[in-house]
């Protein structure tokens, strides 16, 4: 029986809607995945960890402190000026590290108990390559930034926001030593830069404290049930006809889209020394539209994908041009679980669909439901990561 990913897709929005990290709704999903790759005669397991609920807090608190920065700046007081510098480090810290990826903000905020479910399907032989899967359960409250009309905008925006934030973290710095430049002017051009930056900060309050207030967390039928989807249907497909020498991990991750990709990172922390020579592939928002492989993601730098694996999609791209596999990017400040394989130098690339360049449907929107959902796209996304797990393209695009 040809594997159906929409039919798994179904049975999971339909019994589990919305799944907020650390939700109950999320714990279900996950009961559900294991019993059902239990059923399998694989062997699954729960990898336990904790993390925080939601993004707003850090990104409250960052906003917060530029906003204190800001205000700061307008006082006449060398000691307010310094404290301005300060918070303004701070909450540059903060926003950096939210950014890139590159440390744990999160760590500062209060935690919940969640967890991440493995499944491996074995090699018939003794097996000379891993391929590791990964998709995440969670979904995210919408939030204006991600409305339909401002969305093209995300990558942009998130760009010019880190300039400018970082033009008033270093003039908040020259500041107090304003009064030895003898320079009105450089004051006065201090105060400005740093009131824009206290305005973005205020503006993303603003946005934070609507969307707890007002708006849902969002259906998540392409981010990422899509992306479940996928995986739960190979690792059952895998069961029944495994691989003669590849073995392969489905990893589906807790608290993706808490601010960073924290079940992906504690994958790695526990298990990135066994899966060191692994073949890391990301589903994620692969249910409608044309299938994309992402090269790039996050910023402060950019996180990029394995060359290696670039040149292998490129390879599938030319010898099966009915997929229409296209490279593209995740907008600058977003990321995906491939973020910390990234980071860490591991073979790693991610998958996800496009109807437009550079940005998925529906995305962390309201319209994020099933009926915007493409069975034939999700059906080819399929194909191309079967095709990924056995190495090469056989004799027809369609795996067998």
């Amino acid at each position: 029986m040809t594997p159906n990913p929409y039919r798994h897709l179904q049975e999971i929005i339909l019994a589990f809607g919305a799944r907020p990290a650390t939700s109950d709704a999320e714990a279900r999903l996950r009961e559900y995945l294991k019993r059902r790759l239990d059923e399998c005669g694989l062997m699954v397991f729960e990898q336990p960890f904790r993390s925080v609920p939601s993004l707003t807090l850090a990104w409250l608190t960052t906003a917060l402190l530029f906003a204190l920065s800001a205000g700061l700046a307008w006082t006449s007081h060398t000691l307010a000026w310094v404290a301005g510098a300060i918070s303004s480090a701070f909450g540059m810290a903060m926003f950096w590290g939210l950014v890139s990826g590159r440390w744990d903000v999160m760590r500062l905020f209060p935690q919940r108990d969640t967890a991440n479910l493995i499944a491996v399907a074995p090699a018939t032989g003794n097996p000379t390559r891993r391929v590791v899967l990964m998709a995440h359960m969670d979904t995210q409250r919408a939030a204006l930034m991600w409305h339909p009309k401002h969305v093209r905008a995300f990558g942009r925006n998130f760009q010019l926001q880190a300039a400018v934030l970082i033009a008033h973290t270093l003039l908040a710095f020259s500041l107090p030593f304003t009064p030895l430049l003898g320079a009105n002017w450089h004051l006065w051009l201090t105060r400005a830069v740093m009131t824009v930056g206290g305005l973005i900060a205020f503006y993303g309050i603003a946005m934070l404290l609507h969307r707890e207030r007002f708006l849902p967390y969002v259906e998540g039928a392409n981010d990422n049930g899509s992306g479940v989807a996928v995986v739960l249907s190979l690792m059952e497909h895998l069961a029944a006809n495994p691989l003669p020498d590849t073995e392969v991990w489905g990893v589906f991750t807790s608290c993706e889209e808490v601010g960073r990709p924290i079940g992906a990172f504690a994958f790695e922390q526990e298990y990135g020394a066994a899966l060191r020579d692994a073949e890391f592939l990301i589903v994620d928002h692969v249910g409608l539209g044309e299938p994309r492989y992402l090269i790039a993601e996050a910023m402060l730098p950019r996180a990029r994908a394995s060359a290696e694996l670039i040149a292998k999609m490129e390879a599938f791209a030319q010898a099966c041009p009915e997929w229409r596999l296209k490279p593209s990017a995740v907008p600058h400040g977003a990321y995906t679980d491939a973020l910390p394989f990234y980071l860490r130098g591991y073979r790693a690339i991610a998958l996800w669909c496009e109807v437009e360049p550079g940005i998925p449907p529906n995305w962390h929107w309201l319209t994020d439901t099933l009926e915007n959902i493409s069975p034939d796209d999700l059906q080819r996304a399929y194909e191309v990561v079967h095709a990924f797990v056995q190495g090469r393209i056989a004799n027809r695009c369609r795996p067998e």
